[in-house]
């Protein structure tokens, strides 16, 4: 029988597989869409040969919009402006893997070929790795296995799947995001002033992984803050009114000091690998030198390295982002609300409905904690009495529970972002990589009981009758009364796949979870639109 966790990394390894044999038949049965996107140029003197055939058949289909890009930038570089909207970390480690791969295999295949699979099997790794870490990040926020377990299930099967396992740095930036978050919620582990410091090293790599990064810096910044509010502050005036000589008062401020100074380091390290990116950016494009580039990736289409022609490099922050993403995409503020657009709106709406309407109900039924920038009500007394009242219990989700404060208007954000500026069908690939929120609601949505064949008597006399002397961990019966016995013994079965939901509302956010899961297998790979 697998443990929880043991069923969570087999059942993500198993649709990282299912996802690659699944687009390579799509991509070999179904034509492709011609969809006049960028397409990355073709080294002619590239040799070909039969393992190079092979890896496109099996691998083609993953690389197909953005992920031209991604590749292009692992085997060439930034060669092109509009390149450099797509963040650095994610091609590098790529690169690299493939110099790997191609001093081992290099006689067989290409490079082009050694990137492609590089990137896929990156992406395989760091997407078990993500869900692991999701995994113990809501362990320790919604303080239940059932309800983490199915949340990081859902993950596993989450609405942009494909993009998690095509050469897009989704999954490596789910990942970073989610290690940012589960490191500020930890009490130890090199903490200095109760800050861990090393939250800044996650959430720096997001940073250079894709530009919504920046706002995993509030995580560090929100943690600080509460931390002052609900250790710091109390612990001085604890030690002010049992001070009895008031020479040393001053003293009692250092925790305040060492905690701005942390706090400082930490955002400094973040900060670095980003501030490095716009530099070598600036120098790229911004200074006047010869490009060097070869024939074929010459383009006159494009802004090429060395020309200093571009308006952003005379910008007071010479950031290229905002100005590429206006300039080649057409992103800004409403500018996607077009008719012709309405079929995208549609493709995104069930995400952008189900995230808004639920955390905004957080917002209403815990106005008065919000008020509090979810600090505890009890902090603000310092230790005066107060009267008993009884507790007001909201329904919906996340009512009366203060950590998930940070969460929900982090969501929110991106969210309110998502519908004002982006290509609109982004938003489901954003979100469901930059955030937990969405597999929590989902999770405490799905309401699920033991099945018939899962209740606990049933469970007691399974390992009775193999033999099993110890107790089974209750949070392991937990969930085989959720998955039924059989399911705990198979690596690949779970309640999203193999049960059927007993009420609409969980029946809805399964067909969506697992439509979208198989229709992206289905058209990404041939270039039709998709999220």
């Amino acid at each position: 029988m697998y443990s929880p966790r043991q069923k969570i990394l087999w059942f993500a390894f198993n649709t990282r597989i299912a996802i690659i044999i699944f687009q390579a038949i799509s991509n070999n049965l179904i034509p492709d869409h011609n969809a006049n996107v960028f397409v990355s140029p073709e080294d002619p003197t590239l040799r070909k040969t039969y393992v190079d055939s092979i890896t496109d058949k099996l691998f083609g289909g993953m690389k197909r919009w953005d992920a031209q890009y991604f590749i292009h930038i692992a085997q060439y570089g930034y060669t092109y402006e509009n390149c450099l909207a797509f963040f650095p970390l994610f091609p590098i480690i790529v690169r690299y893997v493939a110099y790997g791969l191609c001093s081992l295999f290099g006689s067989l295949m290409n490079f082009h070929s050694s990137l492609l699979i590089s990137a896929t099997i990156l992406n395989l790794i760091m997407f078990v790795k993500s869900a692991d870490i999701l995994h113990k990040l809501s362990l320790r926020v919604l303080r239940s296995e059932c309800k983490a377990y199915k949340a990081t299930v859902l993950y596993c099967v989450n609405p942009a799947s494909i993009f998690f396992s095509a050469p897009y740095s989704e999954t490596l930036f789910a990942w970073m995001s989610f290690y940012t978050m589960l490191k500020c919620t930890e009490n130890e582990t090199l903490r200095f002033a109760n800050i861990d410091i090393t939250s800044s090293l996650p959430a720096g790599f997001s940073m250079i992984t894709r530009s919504n990064g920046s706002v995993n810096l509030g995580f560090i910044l929100y943690t600080s803050f509460k931390n002052v509010i609900e250790k710091t502050i109390p612990e001085i005036l604890y030690k002010y009114k049992t001070l009895k000589r008031r020479i040393i008062l001053p003293f009692l401020l250092l925790p305040l000091l060492t905690t701005c100074v942390a706090l400082f380091l930490s955002i400094v390290i973040a900060l670095l690998p980003f501030l490095l990116v716009q530099v070598y950016n600036y120098f790229k494009y911004c200074v006047h030198n010869d490009h060097n580039l070869p024939e074929f990736l010459f383009n006159s289409e494009y802004v090429l390295p060395g020309s200093a022609e571009s308006p952003w490099c005379n910008y007071s922050l010479p950031f290229a982002y905002s100005y590429i993403q206006s300039n080649y995409w057409d992103v800004g503020f409403f500018k996607y609300y077009q008719l012709k657009q309405i079929p995208n709106f549609m493709l995104a709406s069930p995400i952008l409905l189900l995230v808004t309407c639920n955390c905004f109900s957080y917002l209403k039924n815990n106005i008065k904690l919000c008020f509090r920038f979810g600090i505890r009500s009890h902090i603000f007394s310092y230790g005066q009495r107060i009267p008993y009242k009884p507790k007001q219990i909201s329904r919906g989700f996340g009512a009366n529970d203060p950590i998930l404060f940070v969460y929900v208007v982090h969501m929110i954000f991106l969210t309110i972002f998502c519908i004002v500026f982006v290509h609109i069908q982004v938003s489901t690939r954003l979100l469901a990589s930059a955030s937990p929120i969405l597999y929590w609601i989902c999770s405490s949505k799905m309401n699920m009981g033991p099945t018939p064949i899962s209740d606990q008597n049933t469970i007691n006399e399974h390992f009775r009758r193999i033999g099993i002397g110890k107790r089974i961990p209750s949070h392991h019966l937990s969930i085989a009364n959720l998955e039924g016995v059989d399911n705990m013994y198979s690596k690949w079965k779970t309640f999203i796949i193999s049960r059927k939901m007993p009420d609409f509302q969980s029946r809805l956010i399964q067909y969506y979870f697992l439509g979208y899961f198989i229709m992206g297998i289905i058209l990404f790979p041939n270039f039709y639109p998709w999220t």
